[in-house]
């Protein structure tokens, strides 16, 4: 068994927490919009729901859809101010189709393009895959209109790509280093050191101008791993440490995300924790 440090400090304040009641299957940010979107998903009940969840007033909304109908439905973006939830063409080999797009203020339906297969966003609008011709089709983000047709798989995976890194610039995403990698080794030194912890399998890193965030694995006695999220000051100085999950059977990635100085992360699948970090 791990032995962790029994001098924790939790100095950083607690803002927000939200249980949705079943796992949190995906998490898209919305940095024009100031929203978070989440799609929830009880495998045993086979329901999904879809909310967002408004940054400014921690204002959680939940999309008024059918039950029956929403175990059929998946998100893939959130994007100035609108939700953007697929189908299903085959459902036995998990192919998406159709695209909806919800307005996250209101939740109603603004446009949707059934026949057609989300693609990613742009600069320029959403780009959508034809499932017919396997040619993109570059559509307009409030209306869904098409604006341009035969757009090629090459230049559209570029124009995705850089708005990505546009977009990620307002937002910190942690760095996955695997073991036995140069970075995996040197974090794992400082843990170790710091926490009287051994890591095992990978290691979350980010850094911000005040702090530095870790999220690391523990073998525990069941011969699983747990996950245990930390941020230290520039000094090295405890700030916070928790126990984000357990009983896990792989290692994942962005397990926590950083936004206009808050830290957001999810607890055992299922709790929205926001910190602040000023």
């Amino acid at each position: 068994m791990v032995e962790y440090s029994k001098k924790l400090r939790v100095i950083l304040p607690l803002l927000y927490t939200y249980d949705f009641g079943a796992p949190v299957w995906r998490m898209r940010l919305d940095v024009a919009a100031n929203r978070l979107a989440f799609e929830i998903r009880d495998a045993d009940l086979l329901l999904a729901d879809f909310h967002t969840l408004d940054l400014d007033n921690y204002k959680l909304d939940k999309l008024p859809l059918p039950a029956a109908k929403n175990w059929w439905l998946g998100l893939e973006d959130a994007f100035e101010g609108l939700l953007f939830l697929h189908g299903y063409g085959d459902r036995q080999v998990g192919q998406h189709k159709g695209i909806f797009a919800y307005d996250a203020a209101t939740a109603n339906l603004r446009w949707q393009q059934p026949e057609l297969a989300f693609y990613g966003v742009t600069t320029n609008g959403i780009l959508a895959l034809n499932l017919q011709g396997q040619n993109l089709q570059l559509l307009q983000t409030k209306t869904g209109t098409i604006v341009a047709e035969n757009v090629s798989l090459d230049n559209g995976a570029a124009a995705v790509a850089n708005h990505n890194a546009v977009r990620s610039q307002a937002c910190t995403y942690p760095m996955l280093y695997l073991e036995g990698e140069p970075y995996y080794n040197q974090v794992c030194d400082f843990l170790e050191h710091q926490l009287n912890v051994k890591p095992v399998k990978g290691i979350e890193y980010a850094e911000t101008g005040q702090n530095i965030f870790t999220g690391f694995y523990t073998e525990n006695a069941a011969g699983n791993l747990d996950n245990t999220l930390c941020v230290f000051n520039l000094d090295g100085e405890l700030q916070l440490q928790e126990r984000i999950a357990t009983g896990l059977s792989g290692i994942g990635s962005d397990t926590f995300i950083i936004f206009n100085h808050k830290l957001y992360f999810i607890r055992q699948r299922n709790i929205l924790v926001v910190y602040s970090l000023t």
